[in-house]
């Protein structure tokens, strides 16, 4: 990856779509953003 082409931006995280991922234990809520090859995640 060319992380000299990092579209540097703000990311509204409310409108992100969460999806929900089950664990051993529990459960992880992920909203991802994607722009080309580069993928940001929050991880509640």
């Amino acid at each position: 990856m060319n992380t000299a082409a990092i579209p540097f931006q703000i990311i509204d995280w409310q409108n992100v779509p969460v999806t929900e991922h089950p664990g051993e234990t529990g459960t992880a809520l992920w909203r991802t953003w994607q722009s080309g090859d580069l993928r940001v995640r929050v991880v509640e």
